[in-house]
């Protein structure tokens, strides 16, 4: 998976969403790959779980 910018016209490679900054990128395949073994329904989930933690760690 991967994230894009745009910065001055031209797109560039990111780490991160400017949405959810504090979620890194390299993290969401994990979920993909957990949603294997769990199904989706409980991989959304989690996913969502993080994704609060992460916004409210980054919030502090």
């Amino acid at each position: 998976m991967r994230v894009y910018t745009l910065n001055g016209g031209q797109y560039s490679h990111s780490d991160s969403s400017p949405t959810f900054a504090p979620v890194l990128v390299t993290e969401i395949p994990r979920f993909i790959q957990e949603s294997k073994k769990v199904g989706q329904i409980a991989a959304t989930r989690a996913f969502r779980t993080w994704v609060r933690q992460q916004m409210s760690t980054a919030g502090q």
